[in-house]
């Protein structure tokens, strides 16, 4: 199971309130940037990475916003990696080339594996089918 004593868990939703990434943060990391960083799934790739322009959004006031950021329990983020869309290869290219709150070296992932545990990874990996 997730450890929700060190993760905090998110869904986030474009401007027709579809489902569009999930992600954690570390509101307990020691270095400010990684208790600011945002951490989204690359579903196919079994790893989540950082994105600095969800990390920017999440500074915005809630109307600035381009997503609608909600706070979810790491059940529900479980169930969500099994349904989450897979990001646009421009997405994707635009992660790798920060442009905000993230430098280059900031730009970070981490596997699947760790935040879920393997009974639940594997669970995520059978019912995505890949």
């Amino acid at each position: 199971m997730v450890d929700v004593d060190r993760w905090r868990f998110w869904q986030f939703f474009n401007q027709d309130d579809q489902l569009e990434w999930i992600g954690v943060m570390r509101p307990t990391a020691h270095a400010r940037i990684d208790r600011q960083k945002i951490w989204t799934l690359l579903p196919g790739q079994r790893r989540l990475i950082a994105n600095w322009f969800l990390a920017q959004d999440h500074q915005l006031d809630g109307g600035e916003r381009h997503w609608h950021h909600d706070s979810i329990t790491g059940w529900d983020f479980l169930d969500a990696a099994v349904v989450v869309p897979e990001p646009s290869k421009d997405d994707v290219e635009r992660l790798s080339r920060p442009e905000a709150v993230l430098t280059f070296d900031q730009i970070d992932d981490i596997p699947l594996l760790k935040i879920t545990g393997k009974r639940d990874y594997d669970r995520i990996i059978s019912e995505r089918g890949t």
